[in-house]
């Protein structure tokens, strides 16, 4: 695959921010941001002991306030995306940050905390506004949540420090990662360019090096010694927060906030680690023959085969390519991806730069005006980059049509239900490409990525929840050093990936967890990942028997937003999560059908 930055025709799709502001000093800036401010004060004001007989009034000027908010918050964050060394708009930033979060705390806090505390007498009695009749679930979710609140003053407080948290130290975390340098060859890398020669590299020997000077180097240069002190702190301070709130483990916030029951969890973590981590072994076996390696190192794991596709996409070509995958399925589908992806509309940021964050998302926005979905790529013209497009580009259709039925309280998506939208829309990008292959190779090449993808997104992060797990419970019986965690690292990798000498020798990598940032403030958001994945290969699977009816049940899921949990949304397409066997049905839909294809081509190609 070509690597030349501007070669792709996507190094003149950019976003055009002045239509926001200015710049990072505009004036219009700290008006929007004062504004803000002087609204929450006169919302706790008007509302405030009040909402048992104005909540529709005040569900009216709440979202106001979003859309308000949501318009420097953008901005900034946008900014900051595209240059990441712009030292003026992160000082902005951050001053209009902090202005808004004390202010939120201050004068807002009381808002969810009243609604959920009305009696059922209360609700029920303004049930006849169409405007409290609306939020009816998220009504509900914060009224059975509600045992878990602490005093109005204690959530004030802790609101008022969220900035000075465990994010805090993840941010000081991410700068130390900045700083970490290796050398190979005489030449210095920092930790994304270290990383990324195992991924693209096809010399084994050389992967194997990397990886055992970045292994080495996060001893050397002290990252495992700051990263455990950090763990400590932010695990205890989670630790502390759960127990004084009144759940039963560590992962019960998480569950509760995505609208999933605890049973339902574990299932999911339990068919991954046997049938999900069965069959990524299977997998990892093949990738050794064809690499012609007669054991994998874990250097290898990610390594490029040596036939991968040399086809490279223009980003023309690329987006005609998403857009006809979503057309086919849906017309309405479709005629948003065309929004997003329209120029005039700049809602793309699709070539790579040095200033520029790594990896992609898509950011939904409702905005006093209207709703957008801004896209960031790192686009280079790979198969992957055109199915990364599709991917986010299922984000973007998701919030939109959800914004659209839910408006700004409820339309964001529990994060295992945000990933339906943009793994289907990979999946129908994957089966058009794959469809104009003709060159066995060529179709080996792409199922072996696919899956590839595929075990990092699902047995990768069960097995990081796993670790965080072991982290958690271990910390429970006094601080942990760094090589405590290596300790569980390393047994929990090796629950998934097999003994040592299995499939996979672990040399050099029980220093690796010293990376991984998301341990310190995203506590168990990864499981989200695998869940998406195999909640969106169930439903996949029910095309052919649904026929016609899939779209516009699919079209529906999409628009319930964060009104439903995982069963209500399943229901209609005649599946249940709860169902013992739910998950090891969706990774044999997929991971099982890919693998017996992969298989197949390889012994016919003689490889």
């Amino acid at each position: 695959m070509a690597t030349n930055e501007t070669q792709f025709g996507a190094e003149n799709v950019g976003w055009d921010l002045t239509r926001f502001y200015s710049g990072a000093e505009d004036k219009a800036i700290a008006a929007d941001v004062a504004k803000a401010v002087e609204m929450m004060a006169v919302f706790e004001q008007t509302y405030k002991g009040k909402l048992a007989t104005k909540l529709g009034d005040a569900l009216d000027d709440y979202w106001a306030l979003v859309k308000l908010n949501a318009k420097p918050n953008l901005f900034f964050f946008l900014s900051v995306t595209r240059d990441t060394t712009d030292s003026v708009m992160r000082r902005e930033s951050s001053k209009a940050q902090e202005a808004l979060t004390v202010a939120n705390a201050r004068h807002m806090t009381f808002f969810e905390l009243e609604v959920a505390r009305l009696s059922d007498a209360e609700v029920e009695a303004q049930m006849g506004d169409r405007r409290v009749a609306h939020h009816a679930p998220w009504i509900k979710h914060l009224r059975t949540n509600a045992k878990y609140f602490l005093d109005d003053a204690v959530e004030q407080a802790l609101t008022l420090r969220q900035p000075y948290g465990p994010g805090e130290w993840s941010d000081m975390m991410e700068e130390l990662d900045a700083a970490l340098r290796f050398t190979l060859d005489g030449k210095e890398m920092n930790l994304s360019e270290a990383l990324n020669i195992l991924v693209v590299d096809t010399d084994p020997d050389r992967r194997a090096t990397v990886l055992k000077l970045v292994n080495d180097g996060l001893n050397s240069q002290k990252h495992t010694f700051f990263m455990a002190r950090t763990l400590n702190v932010a695990i205890g301070s989670y630790l502390t927060d759960i127990d004084a709130r009144g759940y039963t483990h560590v992962m019960q916030p998480v569950n509760v906030r995505n609208m999933v029951d605890d049973a339902t969890v574990d299932a999911l973590h339990d068919a991954v680690k046997s049938r999900g981590a069965e069959l990524g072994r299977r997998f990892y076996k093949l990738k050794a023959r064809l690499l012609k390696l007669e054991k994998l190192r874990w250097s290898d794991r990610n390594a490029p085969m040596p036939f991968v596709t040399k086809k490279v996409y223009n980003w023309k070509e690329a987006c005609a390519i998403a857009q006809a995958a979503y057309e086919d399925f849906s017309p309405t589908l479709g005629k948003l991806v065309a929004q997003v992806l329209d120029p005039a509309n700049g809602w793309v940021d699709a070539p790579p730069r040095k200033t520029k964050t790594s990896g992609a998302f898509d950011y939904t926005v409702m905005l006093p005006e209207d709703t957008r979905s801004y896209m960031m790529l790192n686009y280079m013209g790979g198969s992957e980059d055109v199915m990364t497009l599709a991917h986010e580009l299922g984000h973007a259709v998701h919030g939109m049509l959800a914004a659209e039925a839910q408006g700004p309280m409820m339309w964001h998506a529990p994060m295992p239900y945000a990933e339906t939208a943009s793994i289907f829309g990979e999946m129908l990008t994957f089966e058009s490409l794959l469809g104009a292959l003709d060159d066995r190779q060529e179709k080996l090449a792409l199922y072996m990525g696919k899956i590839n993808d595929f075990l990092n997104t699902v047995v990768r992060q069960i097995n990081f929840s796993e670790v965080e797990k072991a982290m958690y419970a271990k910390r429970r019986e006094g601080k942990l050093a760094a090589e405590d965690f290596s300790q569980i690292w390393m047994e929990t990798t090796k629950a998934f990936y097999g003994a040592d000498g299995e499939v996979f020798a672990y040399n050099d990598m029980e220093n690796m967890w010293a990376y991984v940032g998301h341990f310190h403030n995203y506590n168990f958001y990864v499981y989200a990942y695998a869940f998406g994945e195999l909640f969106t290969q169930s439903m996949m699977a029910e095309r052919a028997r649904l026929g016609g009816q899939f779209e516009p049940l699919y079209l529906g899921l999409l628009r319930a937003g964060g009104t439903k949990g995982a069963v209500g949304l399943m229901e209609p397409f005649g599946l249940n999560p709860d169902d013992a066997d739910f998950w090891a049905k969706g990774i044999d839909a997929s991971l099982g059908v890919w693998l017996q294809e992969a298989e197949k081509l390889a012994d016919e190609l003689g490889l």
